[in-house]
C-alpha cells in the first residue's frame, strides 16, 4: 500500500524555479549537508600531457582537379606513404 503524505506547509521557490525548503522527500528525511564531507574526484578529466601529441602540421583544404588526385592517390599507394606525405614533397620540390 502507498503511504498518504500530508503536506503542511506550501512549497517555497526561489527566482529560478529551484524548491528552496525542502526538508524531507516523499516522507524520508534529507541527509544533513552540514555534516556531508566533499573530497575533490581523483580520477577522470583531462590530465596534463595526455592526447595525441601534435605532429607540427596544419589542415588545409585544396581543391584539385580528379587526374592530380589520382595521381597523388596512386603514387602515395605505391610509395606507401599518406597523400599528405607526397603532396609536401612534390611541393617542397616545386
Amino acid at each position: 500500500m502507498n503511504k498518504k503524505i500530508k503536506i503542511s506547509e506550501k512549497p517555497q521557490f526561489n527566482s529560478a524555479g529551484y524548491q528552496i525548503d525542502i526538508k524531507d522527500l516523499n516522507g524520508e528525511p534529507l541527509p544533513d549537508l552540514g555534516k556531508l564531507e566533499f573530497r575533490p574526484l581523483r580520477h577522470g578529466g583531462a590530465r596534463v600531457g595526455a592526447g595525441r601529441k601534435s605532429s607540427g602540421r596544419k589542415a588545409v583544404l585544396l581543391r584539385l582537379s580528379p587526374k592530380v588526385i589520382a595521381t597523388l592517390r596512386k603514387e602515395a599507394e605505391r610509395n606507401h606513404k599518406t597523400l599528405s606525405d607526397v603532396a609536401e614533397a612534390r611541393l617542397a620540390h616545386a
